[in-house]
Formats: structure tokens, sequence, C-alpha cells
């Protein structure tokens, strides 16, 4: 099976999944207390932030609208939707001086990522339990940067620190997304479902982005580029 066949079916199954769940409950289900990600601390990630698209902030807009006054919702701010080439380590870091042992990785990013451009076409709504995602299909090329840089990384000091951030699953993650809202439950709210129900079928179209180093927060507010 192709990628591009692979990644359209597993965006249809865990979609799918997640809608038989929203069906099965028809609340929130258990609050979830510990935060998906510390809001400030940053993580050492690769990646960038594309133009948004009329349909995308179309979308961003009615989902704050829709969770207008929800606690447990976190939507993703304009200024942050961000797409992830290859996320590095876990949120590790108070501030961008403390990770002062970035310079391998640096090495590493520049010898095998320096100038390169991912694109990411077929852009869609993907749904987790309680997660929405903006997910599509890359360039060939992008699989092989991206997988050649990290190999060499896991083949570098810094293994533990990516093992660390992948405990479980593929090393690079299968999925390109964008997490455009999380919901501190196990399900998101009814408002948040007719939202992703009436934009599922939405073309958000491709982007190009080049790809840079960076220390950033888990939401992108804060980012300092290193390559």
């Amino acid at each position: 099976m192709q990628l591009n066949e692979r990644l359209h079916r597993a965006y249809d199954e865990v979609t799918q999944h997640s809608r038989e769940q929203w069906d099965l409950h028809a609340d929130g289900g258990k609050l979830i207390t510990t935060p998906f990600y510390h809001p400030t601390r940053r993580a050492l990630s690769s990646g960038n932030k594309p133009p948004l698209s009329e349909n995308l902030l179309s979308f961003i807009a009615a989902l704050n609208q829709a969770v207008q006054g929800d606690p447990l919702a976190d939507v993703t701010p304009e200024q942050g939707v961000h797409f992830s080439f290859f996320p590095i380590t876990r949120d590790l870091y108070e501030r961008a001086e403390d990770a002062a042992e970035r310079h391998d990785v640096q090495a590493i990013f520049t010898r095998h990522c320096a100038d390169h451009v991912m694109h990411i076409r077929q852009l869609r709504l993907v749904a987790l339990p309680n997660q929405i995602l903006l997910a599509g299909i890359p360039d060939e090329r992008s699989l092989q940067v991206r997988q050649t840089f990290a190999e060499a990384l896991l083949a570098s000091p810094w293994e533990a620190k990516i093992r660390a951030r992948y405990p479980a699953g593929e090393i690079p993650q299968l999925f390109w997304h964008s997490t455009l809202m999380r919901y501190s439950a196990e399900f998101v709210s009814p408002a948040i479902r007719e939202v992703f129900a009436r934009f599922q079928h939405c073309d958000f179209g491709n982007v190009s982005l080049p790809v840079r180093l960076v220390l950033c927060n888990y939401n992108w507010q804060q980012v300092t580029y290193l390559a």
C-alpha cells in the first residue's frame, strides 16, 4: 500500500472510531486533570507556521465560538497554528538558554534539513476522541529527509531524549498534522462535534513550508528559531 493510501486510510479510521465514541458518549466523559503539555516549558522541534486559508480561518472562528465559556477547550490561536516536521524532545526547557546542549542537534539539522521545503497536500480535518487535527499527505522528498534526520538523531547522544518523546509508536510518527484543538476530557463537547461535522469534508488546500529548527512551547506561542 502506498503511503498516501495508508495515510488516508489511517485518517479515515481514526476519525470513524472517534465519531463512534462520540455517538456512544453524549457528554465529555471523564475529565483529564493532567495537562496535555506544560503551558510554557519548551521543546526542541522542527517545522514552521503556514499561512492560513479562508476555510481554516472559518473553522477556527467556528471552534472559538462553539467553546466560549468552556474551560476544557484549548483552541490553538491562529498565530500558533503550525506543522511539525519532526518533534525532537519533550517540553524539557524553562528558557531557551537552558537548551545549551542543542548545538549537536543544530549540526545534525543543518546537515540533513538545511533549505528543505516540506509540501503537505490534501489537507483535511481528522478527529481524535478529544482532539481535532488538520492533516495531509507529504511529498516523497520530505518523507526521505525526515527519516534521515530522525535516524541521525537516534544514532547520536540524543537517542534517549528522542525515545522519551516517542515512548510508543513509530519514529518518526505516521501522521503529518497540526493540532487545532485539545479538550481536557475523554471526548469533545457536543458543540465541538457539531462544528467538526460541518467542516469535516472541507478542502483545506496545501502548504509549502521551509523547515526550521525551533525551541517552542506546545502551541508555538513562544518560539525561538535556531536554524
